[in-house]
């Protein structure tokens, strides 16, 4: 389901209603938008795998009932739920204003194809009514690309689920950490692989676990090596050489149309590409090839 913005989905009074849902074969990790009722009872709610929801839209009270316990709460935009593998809720209660929540699990199985092996699972310990700026900028921006496409591409949504995946185990784990690996650099035989990589694939999609494959890492293990060696993400270095390749064949090819070298430089689309390269360098890809013909400038 393809969306300009979260606030394009209804809002609903059934909680089990699903209004979107990308799985996890495209995003990485499956991420599901749920109603966030402004009144509403469900019984018997059973959580198999652990998870985190976060309130995009919505203000109201909430109770919680669990045999003879029952939780009191409050429901605001940017609030995490984060919930244990196999929690289960004999009943809740929602009364307030309507709103929406963005859900992301966590099985076995798609942290292990998104880790590489190198996380085999995860648990969560249950947590109510946290305010998480990290970890909420990164499941907004994730929901954000998934559902409009992901123009940014694969590697970027991989390296956000990443990164999610990184601060749930860093805070909200038992043995907080002790799944990560200490980070180091990539060696200068990888940095070469890696090189020639992105000179001979700059036009095609490029995943994450393309990019790890070519030196013998986890995504997970290679997104931190990657970091420590250059100072950025490889979403955000390939973006760069993208846009360096870009601005050549501009200034050096004035038969190329602007869109056929955005496909060329793996830009999405000839907008992607201005886009892109209008926020790095203040400029735009006309501009830069109108500069081009009109002579030499200085530095």
């Amino acid at each position: 389901m393809r969306l300009s913005s979260l606030h394009d989905l209804p809002t609903s009074d059934d909680p089990r209603q699903i209004l979107a849902h990308v799985p996890a074969s495209i995003a990485g990790l499956p991420l599901t938008v749920l109603p966030i009722p402004a009144r509403a009872r469900l019984t018997a709610d059973y959580h198999p795998t652990p998870r985190i929801f976060v309130a995009q839209q919505g203000y109201g009270r909430r109770w919680y009932r669990c045999g003879s316990t029952t939780w009191d709460m409050y429901t605001a935009p940017r609030m995490i739920e984060v919930y244990e593998r196999g929690l289960c809720f004999d009943e809740e209660i929602w009364e307030g204003e309507p709103g929406r929540c963005v859900l992301v699990k966590f099985s076995d199985h798609d942290v292990e194809t998104l880790t590489h092996g190198d996380v085999r699972s995860v648990e969560l310990s249950t947590r109510h009514e946290i305010f998480d700026d990290g970890i909420c900028r990164l499941v907004f921006e994730l929901a954000h690309e998934a559902f409009i496409g992901m123009p940014n591409g694969a590697v970027y949504v991989q390296g956000l689920c990443v990164s999610l995946l990184d601060a749930l185990l860093d805070r909200y784990a038992p043995g907080a950490g002790a799944k990560i690996p200490a980070a180091r650099t990539l060696g200068a035989a990888q940095q070469r692989r890696l090189a020639n990589l992105f000179r001979e694939h700059l036009g095609t999609p490029l995943t994450l676990t393309r990019m790890a494959a070519e030196v013998g890492l986890s995504p997970q293990h290679f997104g931190r090596l990657f970091k420590a060696t250059f100072g950025t993400t490889p979403h955000d270095h390939l973006q760069s050489l993208r846009i360096d390749a870009a601005v050549k064949a501009l200034r050096r090819d004035a038969s190329l149309s602007i869109v056929a070298i955005a496909l060329a430089c793996g830009f999405a689309s000839q907008s992607h590409m201005t886009e892109t390269i209008r926020r790095r360098l203040r400029v735009t890809p006309s501009a830069l090839r109108r500069g081009s013909a009109a002579g030499p400038r200085g530095p």
